[in-house]
């Protein structure tokens, strides 16, 4: 197994759990170790990818993050969504993960119809955001074990994050707050190169919330040495300090 350190893309506020197609909202996020207590201190490009529906697509709103001053930001949390400043609509934007800012990175967004044919009114979907690692900043293949996990100039693998589903619906009224934002985040496991298994896990501050780094070593080591199930029945993992493997 690799030697590498291992970080994860992770949510401090992951989207909301139903949303309008136009209505914008906003995720906090970050890149940290599997404690928490240490942040990657590189710049890092993710890409943020809709998933769900192929004539939905994703767009960030700009809010001017060079400014700090409170009335400039509270001035732009009350302008119209017709009114701030957007870029490209896409099913895949990048987003830059900065260390120097602190606090996570807050990141606007909304989901709009694609150009072509559009849904028809009342239409709902269920959508998932994908955080991983950008494709050109990828130094190798995919891991064998963790979906979308690749490394990073060669320093740390990155997991990625899914978010829980989002139910999207497509509506005349947008301008609405967002009732409620979500609370728990995905990663997936690929056993054997063929079933994936979804682990849930908690969006909050607690070392209890996810499985620790040594759980997904003892999957990498079962799936890479294809133990015989009827031969072996139980498997016992010792986590020590770090999370390695006893």
């Amino acid at each position: 197994m690799s030697s590498l350190p291992l970080y994860y893309v992770r949510f401090l506020k992951p989207p909301p759990k139903e949303c309008l197609v136009g209505q914008h909202f906003t995720i906090v996020w970050t890149i940290e170790s599997d404690l928490s207590d240490q942040t990657y201190w590189e710049t890092v490009p993710i890409t943020i990818s809709l998933q769900g529906n192929s004539r939905l697509g994703l767009r960030e709103l700009n809010a001017n993050p060079k400014s700090n001053s409170k009335k400039k930001a509270a001035a732009l949390q009350t302008k119209p969504y017709s009114q701030q400043t957007k870029v490209t609509l896409a099913r895949d934007i990048l987003v830059f993960f900065d260390p120097l800012r602190g606090g996570g990175m807050v990141t606007k967004l909304v989901v709009e119809q694609l150009p072509g044919q559009p849904l028809p009114l009342g239409t709902q979907v269920q959508l998932q955001l994908n955080m991983l690692l950008s494709s050109n900043d990828r130094t190798t293949s995919q891991h064998l074990v963790w979906q979308n996990t690749y490394q990073f100039q060669s320093q740390i693998w990155l997991i990625p994050a899914w978010s829980a589903s989002i139910l999207a619906t497509i509506a005349k009224q947008r301008h609405v707050e967002v009732r409620e934002s979500g609370d728990q985040a995905e990663r997936i496991l690929t056993v054997n190169r063929q079933k994936m298994i979804r682990i849930r896990e908690d969006a909050i501050q607690s070392i209890a919330r996810h499985v620790w780094d040594c759980g997904l070593g003892m999957c990498q080591f079962l799936s890479e040495y294809n133990l015989d199930s009827n031969k072996y029945n139980m498997f016992l993992e010792l986590g020590k300090h770090r999370g390695e493997l006893e």
